[in-house]
């Protein structure tokens, strides 16, 4: 079994205090296998855990967390930045742009509130083309990951965990579990449109 937690950001993108060479260590210690960074709309900021991962023999795979009209997007396989996909989309439109560049889209924290009260919620419900939504995320309330969970079920879609990690602490807080390790990003991305996997939460991280 595969533990990567899918949903963390550093400090290279300016709203974490995770140092990036903290994170390999802190990784392993709580018993994951492989992060994957998703600095805020952009991938490009993310580049030095190349060479860390490199270095240190740990996984490291780069996303990013997209802002689309409605809430959030967790990206993977597309290498993107603010001159790319423009912030504020309607979600709908930014999943299909991924998708047509071979990525995958996954709606983050969907039930989760931002500063001013709004979420994604139930407009979840109608969005096409997903492979997964994230269901256990570690900065989400239980109510809002259980409303995650029920709309996931709804869909006929699997769900993924990342801790949406911002503090060194909460590192591996949520993960997703792969049935056999994941090496590159061309893996990952086979696994997450075709694979087995499911979240989970690790309250002792």
């Amino acid at each position: 079994m595969f533990k990567i937690d899918l949903h963390v950001h550093s400090a290279l993108g300016g709203d974490s205090n995770i140092e990036p060479d903290a994170l390999v260590e802190r990784a392993r210690a709580v018993g994951l296998d492989a992060v994957c960074v998703t600095e805020h709309h952009s991938h490009a900021l993310s580049a030095p855990f190349d060479e860390i991962s490199r270095k240190s023999g740990f996984p490291i795979f780069r996303g990013m967390e997209y802002r689309a009209a409605e809430g959030h997007l967790l990206i993977f396989g597309v290498r993107a930045g603010r001159s790319d996909l423009f912030s504020g989309l309607p979600m709908q439109d930014a999943i299909d742009w991924v998708h047509t560049r071979g990525g995958v889209a996954v709606p983050a924290h969907p039930y989760q509130k931002d500063m001013v009260g709004g979420s994604l919620g139930d407009l979840v419900l109608a969005l096409q083309g997903l492979h997964a939504l994230e269901v256990a995320n570690g900065s989400a309330s239980t109510s809002d990951n259980r409303l995650a969970l029920q709309a996931a079920a709804m869909l006929g879609l699997k769900g993924i965990g990342g801790s949406d990690a911002h503090g060194l602490l909460t590192v591996g807080q949520a993960y997703t579990l792969f049935p056999s390790p994941i090496r590159t990003e061309k893996e990952l991305i086979e696994a997450l449109r075709h694979g087995t996997y499911s979240a989970h939460f690790n309250h002792s991280a």
